[in-house]
């Protein structure tokens, strides 16, 4: 299924009574009575003919339309979006009574709600939606759609992110338009997810939802690219002092807690994380980790620019931000790479090409850089001084 792109109901699906008051040729003030709930008619029908003149021209009668179905009963509008309706009617009481977690279970559940309207709601909702969005599956196997939007939502719990992943997999459904998905799939190989008791699964959510919301306060307090890595720098640091503590007393700081995740979990927050999580995960010394990172399509010129100077980072990654055109149009791209010893020496050498004169003799002179680029430096040096 799929929502339309013309929105409105054809008049004639209303009843014949009501066709008056919501047809295109209804006099305005039928139309403001309607919207003020002042003609009689079953509530579902009342429920439709106010969708239908909320998607009006005129504002006023928007507002009084939405007004006065706000104004029902929620138990009224729970008994109500259970019925059988137009999938766009349904679509528009999510977004009218998205405060209201009954009305909004009662949409979700309803059979003829379209799997658009799932994939919306999955991808903001928060935990105890995606628990009801997860469990059914028969809408999982309809929506691969669904299944990425709830692994990538940060409210989704962490066991019910493998599941969901490893349901998709069992059923061979294709996601992979979720960056890393293969990686993802080969950090939960093996793993018995059947096998883990209530206890286990809660205590794994309770550690993950501790790191992300201590990853939440970090990215709040990155500004902008130089703070995040300022961020980074210092949690990094934090780790380094942790690992010379007991083992009993570590894994307080947010990079301990990060370090202390299963694969699968770490990959996880590569994908949805921000850009403090970014930072720490893609100097994680497990490649499929460092992979999922560089792949984020969330990643911005800046960040990459970050990583392009970074020695400590696997070859992988500095290859992969070496052979992105999007990021190497950039001057100071080309530079970075052209220092970092782990560039492909022939992607190095053709990014030396473009460097000022200045910053080839840099190169040239310099002892951390490879000899075959340091010596490609000063040959293009003596060859652009004549």
């Amino acid at each position: 299924m799929a929502l339309p792109e013309d929105r409105t109901i054809p008049p004639e699906k209303f009843p014949e009574k009501v066709q008056r008051f919501v047809g295109p040729q209804a006099p305005p003030p039928m139309k403001m009575m309607l919207a003020r709930g002042m003609v009689p008619m079953k509530p579902l029908v009342q429920v439709c003919a106010l969708y239908q003149l909320a998607l009006t021209d005129d504002a006023e009668l928007r507002t009084t339309a939405v007004g006065t179905l706000r104004k029902l009963p929620a138990n009224t509008m729970v008994g109500i979006a259970k019925q059988p309706m137009l999938p766009v009617v349904l679509d528009w009481l999510v977004d009218i009574y998205g405060d209201a977690e009954e009305v909004v279970r009662a949409v979700l559940l309803n059979k003829q709600t379209d799997t658009d309207t799932l994939v919306r709601v999955a991808a903001k909702a928060d935990e105890e939606i995606c628990e009801l969005l997860a469990r059914n599956q028969a809408r999982l196997l309809e929506s691969p759609a669904l299944i990425k939007a709830l692994y990538l939502n940060r409210n989704t719990r962490a066991s019910t992110a493998d599941r969901v992943i490893d349901f998709a997999a069992r059923n061979d459904l294709d996601l992979s338009d979720i960056p890393g998905y293969r990686d993802i799939l080969a950090a939960i190989k093996g793993v018995q997810l059947d096998a883990r008791t209530p206890e286990e699964e809660a205590e794994l959510d309770a550690k993950f939802r501790a790191t992300k919301d201590a990853c939440t306060v970090l990215n709040d307090k990155a500004q902008d690219d130089e703070a995040a890595e300022a961020i980074v720098q210092q949690a990094l640091e934090e780790l380094d002092t942790e690992a010379a503590e007991p083992e009993d007393k570590r894994g307080r700081s947010v990079a301990g807690m990060i370090r202390d995740m299963n694969i699968a979990q770490k990959v996880r927050l590569a994908v949805m994380g921000g850009k403090t999580e970014r930072g720490i995960l893609i100097r994680d010394t497990n490649k499929i980790v460092a992979r999922s990172v560089i792949r984020s399509p969330a990643i911005s010129d800046a960040e990459a620019m970050v990583y392009a100077k970074d020695k400590g980072l696997i070859d992988e990654v500095i290859n992969y931000i070496a052979k992105n055109k999007k990021w190497t149009r950039h001057y100071q791209m080309k530079l970075n790479l052209v220092q970092n010893p782990k560039t492909p020496i022939n992607e190095a050498l053709n990014f030396l090409k473009f460097l000022r004169a200045s910053d080839l003799r840099a190169v040239s002179r310099s002892r951390n850089v490879p000899p075959p680029i340091a010596k490609a430096a000063k040959a293009m040096l003596r060859s652009r001084n004549g």
